[in-house]
This record gives structure tokens, C-alpha cells and sequence, in this order.
């Protein structure tokens, strides 16, 4: 009779065995689908919150330029060539790509006391992301102020 038990035994053991196999196989199957979903989910997340902080960046720069801009231009005897020195130096030191100014009026020798002037600063996102942001292709952000001159 301990023959049997022990072929018995065997059996069991070699079953237990080949469940614990097959389910240690099932696990590392399903975590691998796990990972293949779940990966790129998260970089899809982590990349859009980078973009999207880069973006408000971007607008707070653009922001500083178009102040700095607009309070440069009502200064006493302040031309335009200023004003876009002064724009231009702000974009470069802020390594903004593609920043335009645009200002109302063009000409701040016009301004009299009392006249409002607006400074317009305005860059394309494609060339100042961190991505390429190739999903906003044609995205351009662009901020203006505008400042009485006293």
C-alpha cells in the first residue's frame, strides 16, 4: 500500500507542480500587456504636461517682452528702433525662436501725453517646444500690453 500512496503522491506533487508553471506564466503574460497598455499611457501624459507647461512659460515670457516693449516706448524721445532693440534683447536672453514685435502705433514718437500705446510679442510654439510639438503645427502664441504714456 505505500507504493501506491507514494505513486500517489508523486502524481499530485507533479500536478501542483505543473499548475504553478503554468500560473507563474499566466502572471508574467499578463503583466507584460499591462506594461505594453500602460507605458505609453503614461509617457502620453508625461510629454503633454511638459508641452503644456512649456506653453504657459512661453506666454509669461512673451508677456515680459510685450511689457518691457510698451514701457520703453513711452520713454521721452524713445523711437522705434528702440523698442525692438529692447524686445529682441528680452527674446534672445529668454531663447525664444521666432519672436515678432508688433506695435500700435508703429511710430512712439507720435504719442502724446495721454495716448495709449500696445506692444504685440508673438512666437510660433513649434519652434520654441520641447517636443516639436508636431500635433500643434500651426500654433503661434501671442501676447500684448497695452500703457498710457504720462
Amino acid at each position: 500500500m505505500s507504493i501506491s500512496f507514494s505513486r500517489l503522491d508523486r502524481r499530485v506533487k507533479n500536478s501542483a507542480n505543473r499548475r504553478r508553471r503554468q500560473t507563474r506564466r499566466l502572471r508574467w503574460g499578463i503583466a507584460a500587456t499591462e506594461l505594453a497598455i500602460g507605458l505609453p499611457v503614461i509617457l502620453l501624459f508625461g510629454m503633454g504636461t511638459m508641452e503644456m507647461c512649456t506653453m504657459i512659460r512661453l506666454r509669461q515670457k512673451l508677456k515680459t517682452i510685450a511689457y518691457e516693449g510698451a514701457r520703453v516706448s513711452i520713454l521721452p524721445e524713445a523711437e522705434r528702433e528702440n523698442v525692438d532693440y529692447q524686445c529682441e534683447l528680452l527674446a534672445n536672453d529668454q531663447s525664444i525662436n521666432g519672436c515678432s514685435i508688433s506695435m500700435d502705433p508703429v511710430d512712439p514718437t507720435s504719442l502724446d501725453s495721454g495716448d495709449w500705446c500696445t506692444v504685440s510679442a508673438q512666437a510660433p510654439f513649434t519652434q520654441n517646444s520641447m517636443t516639436g510639438a508636431w500635433m500643434l503645427s500651426t500654433f503661434s502664441l501671442n501676447e500684448s500690453v497695452s500703457i498710457q504714456k504720462p
